[in-house]
């Protein structure tokens, strides 16, 4: 049984996908010969000037637009084929694609041409793209999508597979949908995986590690879901819960990966948590440390942790101990009553004496803040520069976040947007604004620059976008702010701004021609002309 296993754009550049190195890890298991094909990294590398910035964060609404991915694949034809025959001269019976909202017109876009060449391949379609029910029927309804994984996919796809590989009815298998003439077919949920020790080792052999943006580390996930109750995260409505693999298990794998990998890339010698808070468990996290110290393995790593009062220095110090080189903490607001609003279950004198004590062990930290959370008042701002100003000498880096303050799908933000003051139908979750005009997205940026600032004069390093500059961000989220107003006057003005920095970037060149013919209609309509 062949597999295809196939990331589109857009995703991230710095780590190879891991959801598919570990469906990868699952299907090789299973007896199958599995291929994966990273067309995101491929794609990125070898973009033109003229596409150079669109797989940027900041500059994601690219893909979101048809008529922009239509002419990115036009333009870039050859390489799309180059890629396409790579993939079908594996033989594949199934090809998989991992699919969030920013990949899916460019994953539609992949099946319908793997759809042309052999209409015998099986393709499916899974990841967090699918958390709602709608999203699954307007895929199968496209025609190129055969089958549905709405779930967790490391089992279903094993299970789905084998019953595929031995010809009988899919019917069987728990956890997808597909369609059957004019009817879609659910199965029936697929519990959770309850116990994530039990999941096979990733498996990262056709990945081009060397291609991504840090070639001496490994990502790993230890964890699904999240402890805290954020109302502006989305993390709790795709992951019931929380589990989390045992420090053990964590340690095994990496010792495996390391010596896996190392033989291919000597420089191999950092992972990186991506887990929403490594720290989740603080047995677990004690129990890696103290296996690593125990092992000897040389292992530097990065996690992402949440401030909790457990967070000792003597835990601190065992995780310097082992090797943590850095921790990133979403601290958001140094206002303690933003903090409250935003349910964030923390205490702002517990952060100081965190990010003291990490400093103090030799561990380097990077705050992340968000900026014009609703019903942040200016004296609360305020509270967040103070913060800054007495704990910069234990700051490494300081993230202000670029969309300042977003309202992401499916959180408890999005669903209450009365009970946060919020004007009701925003244009999108960047441009919101609350009910008495006041908290804009200009009024947003306008903090967050304020803060670069502060943060800069105090010697701590701000970081700026993903592949941008964050001029760059500014001009073009500003135009686009102003396009979603319908103000097309400013929000030429804007891209032209940004164009003087970019000049061949094909998305802003065609919203200036776009609104520009606009702006000449109605100026001859007002004439009478």
């Amino acid at each position: 049984m062949r597999l295809a296993l196939i990331q589109c754009p857009v995703w991230g550049t710095y780590d190879p996908p891991v959801g598919l190195a570990q469906l990868s890890g699952c299907l090789k298991k299973a007896g199958c010969a599995v291929s994966v094909f990273d067309l995101n990294i491929k794609l990125y590398r070898n973009r033109s000037e003229n596409y150079k910035n669109i797989w940027a964060w900041e500059q994601s609404s690219f893909w979101y637009d048809q008529e922009c991915v239509d002419k990115f694949f036009v333009q870039n034809k050859a390489l799309v084929d180059k890629y396409l025959k790579e993939i079908t001269d594996t033989g594949p019976r199934v090809a998989g694609f991992s699919v969030n909202a920013a990949s899916r017109l460019a994953s539609l876009k992949i099946a319908g041409m793997i759809k042309q060449i052999d209409k015998n391949i099986t393709v499916v379609f899974g990841g967090p793209l699918f958390f709602e029910e709608k999203s699954v029927n307007h895929i199968l309804e496209e025609g190129a999508v055969d089958v549905v994984i709405r779930q967790e996919g490391e089992f279903v796809f094993t299970d789905l597979a084998r019953l595929i590989d031995r010809g009988m009815d899919i019917a069987s298998c728990p956890g997808i949908y597909f369609k059957d003439g004019a009817r879609i077919i659910h199965t029936g949920p697929r519990e959770p995986i309850a116990d994530l020790d039990t999941l096979p080792f990733m498996d990262f052999t056709d990945l081009p590690l060397a291609d991504y943006d840090d070639t001496r580390h490994v990502p790993f996930m230890a964890s699904r879901g999240c402890i805290q109750r954020c109302v502006f995260c989305s993390s709790r409505a795709f992951w019931s819960g929380y589990r989390a693999m045992s420090g053990e298990r964590v340690f095994k794998e990496i010792e495996s990966l390391k010596k896996r990998l190392g033989k291919a890339n000597p420089e191999l010698a950092h992972v990186d948590f991506l887990d929403l808070m490594f720290n989740g468990n603080m047995k677990h996290l004690v129990t890696f440390c103290d296996l690593l110290i125990k092992s000897g393995l040389k292992i530097f790593w990065t996690a992402n942790m949440i401030i909790r009062p457990e967070m000792s220095p003597e835990v601190i110090k065992k995780m310097a101990d082992s090797g943590c080189e850095h921790v990133i903490f979403g601290i958001e607001s140094g206002s303690q009553r933003v903090l409250d609003l935003m349910r964030k279950a923390y205490r702002v004198e517990d952060a100081d004496r965190i990010i003291r004590s990490m400093h103090e062990s030799g561990i380097t930290v990077t705050a992340n803040f968000m900026f014009g959370f609703p019903g942040e008042r200016e004296e609360d701002f305020q509270e967040t520069l103070d913060f800054i100003k007495r704990n910069h000498a234990y700051l490494s880096r300081v993230y202000p976040s670029r969309t300042y303050c977003a309202i992401e799908e499916f959180s408890y933000l999005s669903g209450h947007l009365e009970e946060f003051d919020i004007k009701s139908n925003p244009p999108n979750h960047l441009y919101w604004e609350s009910v008495d005009g006041k908290n804009t997205y200009p009024e947003r940026l306008k903090r967050c620059e304020e803060f670069c600032n502060l943060a800069s004069s105090l010697g701590v390093e701000v970081g700026s976008g993903v592949q941008t500059s964050v001029e760059l961000d500014r001009w073009f989220n500003l135009g686009a702010y102003y396009e979603c107003k319908g103000d097309f006057q400013k929000a030429v003005e804007c891209f032209l701004k940004y164009r003087q920095l970019d000049p061949r970037n094909e998305a802003i060149l065609n919203k200036i021609m776009r609104y520009s013919g606009q702006k000449q209609s109605k100026e001859k309509e007002r004439i009478g002309v």
